[in-house]
């Protein structure tokens, strides 16, 4: 009920104004079981759950830099097991909602996981990635390039600190201080 949208519906439902009391009991009960639900499922659960349902969207998990750090290791499990989902999910899903979740996720695990990008290697990941460039739907093949340049770059801290040597401009943004080399006349 937690993955089926019932508490977003069941919100919805409270904006109404009802005449029937049972109705708004039933309703405030409901609510408090499912945040109490809610609250019981880790994020990583969570992401497990919808996974293996095969229905993909854009929940706050995908798009979480913490949700990632913290969890990529646990895609190793089960011998890689939700890995092998996520690539089997691009191979055969139409769906481009789906598509652009699936090969944005695998993209997260490459740059989160150190040895990410052999082992998405390994179970065919990146080569399923690199076709979806051509796909037709303009965002799958957003995402798609986003993934395929996370499997390609060597080293993101490396690749940070040069950025900053390079333009006196660090990672986040900002503009570093650096002192000027031209000696005071005097």
């Amino acid at each position: 009920m937690v993955h089926g949208k019932v508490l977003k519906n069941l919100s919805l439902l409270q904006a109404r104004k009802f005449d029937d009391q049972d109705i708004l009991d039933d309703m405030q009960y409901l609510d408090e079981k499912l945040q109490a639900s809610v609250q019981d499922l880790s994020s990583f659960d969570e992401y497990v759950s919808e996974l293996k349902s095969g229905r993909l969207e854009w929940s706050p998990v995908h798009k979480s830099e913490r949700f990632w750090r913290e969890n990529a290791v646990n895609f190793n499990e089960k011998n890689y097991e939700l890995l092998k989902i996520l690539t089997r999910l691009l191979e055969v899903s139409k769906d481009p909602l789906i598509l652009s979740v699936a090969v944005h996720d695998i993209g997260e695990y490459v740059r989160c996981y150190p040895r990410g990008k052999s082992v998405i290697e390994q179970i065919g990941g990146k080569q399923l990635a690199m076709t979806l460039l051509t796909h037709e739907d303009a965002n799958v093949r957003y995402q798609a390039l986003l993934a395929v340049q996370k499997m390609m770059v060597q080293n993101w801290e490396y690749l940070g600190k040069q950025l900053e040597q390079d333009t006196g401009v660090s990672a986040s943004g900002t503009a570093g201080t650096k002192k000027s080399v031209i000696p005071a006349k005097g």
